[in-house]
């Protein structure tokens, strides 16, 4: 069954999806507001109230929070990305309401101790600290830097130990006032509970009692992206690379043909980048290309993990491989695997929970549009070898190419590598 999207005379939104065939439930409460929403002096505070909302209210303090729902099986957490912070709960069907009382009583009536903050403002500290080892991960944090310099988007979801440790408890109440808006928040709720027990517990729970004044002042407009090249040097093993070029918003018509594109060439084992790369050529263990879309913006990259002596020549066959499919093209039975691969994700996809629960939340909050899994997979049909030509062609534009690198010192620019191979 397709998402049903209910708006509440407040604004706020319910996507919701039947399942009575499950005997579970995911409940989430999805705010439009990640470190897009920041300012380079505040940067990381969206991250930081996530966290804030479990430290305790006026009536639960933090272990009450946890303890009450773990008493009842019922798995809690959340995230934030750039675009969005959610807070979730997955749990049996006849434990829903207990969840949606605990996410209502954080979200609505957490006290932000000052106590609890300091001591918080450790753990996120901590996190930094330990950010900062996952290169492969970091890597994506420099690429934006340069990428997307000059936009919120450049800016890293978990911001600086500085900002961290300035952050204020009016900071934080300021924050949410100018933010969480009922307008721009999606409660998404998957599973076997019906549509109208939803609206029942929203409206007892949330409806009314969120900002109805949209007070912020960013608007989602398309960023400019940069040809750049980014590095950081650090005594490390492995050498991370990542190639970056514009991409297509979560609101493009040809998402699907992408997610098909970017499977052929690097999304697994057979992938033509793998094969290149690793199977071929030995240089890498971990090699895979993927995209990343927001509201108006997005980028596909290519990751390369290799050893120092490897670096030069991992890229120039990156380059020559794109450069050969761009002449030669996929075959009709690579592009027939790539559908039926995509295909089977977001079948499989569908038989989670807390998966659907996420697709079903983002859409309405994104496209303010229902998911519908059956359109998604019908569209695969219509997905052409000359379609997925141009778009491999409007994709990998080396003009438009920005690289990072986090590893061992080298001497060459790699952006200049590139360059060099495409004149």
């Amino acid at each position: 069954m397709s998402t049903q999207i209910y708006k509440l005379n407040s604004g706020l939104r319910i996507a919701h999806n039947y399942r009575p065939y499950v005997r579970s439930v995911g409940f989430c409460v999805m705010c439009g507001v990640g470190s897009y929403n920041e300012v380079d002096s505040n940067n990381g505070i969206s991250h930081y109230i996530e966290h804030m909302y479990f430290k305790g209210t006026k009536t639960r303090n933090s272990f009450d929070i946890v303890n009450e729902l773990e008493e009842k099986g019922i798995q809690v957490n959340a995230f934030t990305t750039k675009q969005a912070t959610c807070f979730y709960t997955i749990s049996v069907d006849d434990c829903v309401e207990k969840g949606v009382e605990v996410l209502s009583d954080i979200l609505l009536n957490s006290t932000f101790d000052k106590e609890e903050m300091e001591r918080e403002k450790k753990v996120v500290i901590e996190e930094i600290a330990m950010t900062e080892d996952e290169n492969d991960s970091l890597v994506y944090d420099l690429f934006s830097e340069g990428f997307y310099k000059g936009n919120p988007l450049s800016r890293s979801i978990i911001g600086t130990k500085e900002n961290v440790k300035s952050f204020t408890q009016e900071d934080i109440k300021q924050y949410i006032r100018n933010n969480y808006c009922a307008e721009d928040i999606v409660i998404g709720v998957v599973g076997n509970i019906s549509l109208e027990k939803t609206i029942e517990l929203v409206e007892k729970y949330f409806e009314g009692k969120f900002s109805n004044i949209l007070n912020r002042n960013w608007k989602d407009e398309k960023a400019k992206t940069n040809q750049a090249y980014m590095s950081k040097f650090k005594d490390i093993e492995q050498c991370n690379i990542l190639l970056g070029f514009p991409g297509l918003s979560l609101t493009s018509s040809r998402g699907m043909e992408l997610n098909v594109l970017t499977n052929i060439f690097g999304g697994g084992m057979s992938s033509k980048l793998f094969q290149e790369i690793r199977e071929k050529n030995g240089l890498a263990y971990q090699v895979y290309s993927s995209s990343t879309n927001y509201i108006n913006n997005g980028y596909v990259d290519v990751y390369i993990g290799t050893n120092l002596k490897s670096v030069n020549k991992s890229i120039i066959k990156t380059v020559k491989l794109i450069n050969e499919i761009k002449n030669k093209g996929f075959t009709q039975e690579e592009i027939n695997k790539g559908v039926a691969q995509v295909k089977s994700v977001y079948v499989l996809g569908q038989e989670s929970t807390s998966s659907m629960m996420r697709a079903v939340t983002k859409s309405a909050l994104f496209e303010d549009k229902e998911f519908d899994i059956d359109e998604k997979i019908n569209s695969l049909n219509n997905i052409t070898r000359d379609s997925i030509m141009d778009l491999f062609s409007e994709i990998f534009d080396f003009s438009k190419v920005a690289i990072a690198y986090i590893g061992r010192k080298i001497d060459d620019n790699l952006l200049d590598i590139i360059l060099d191979k495409n004149k």
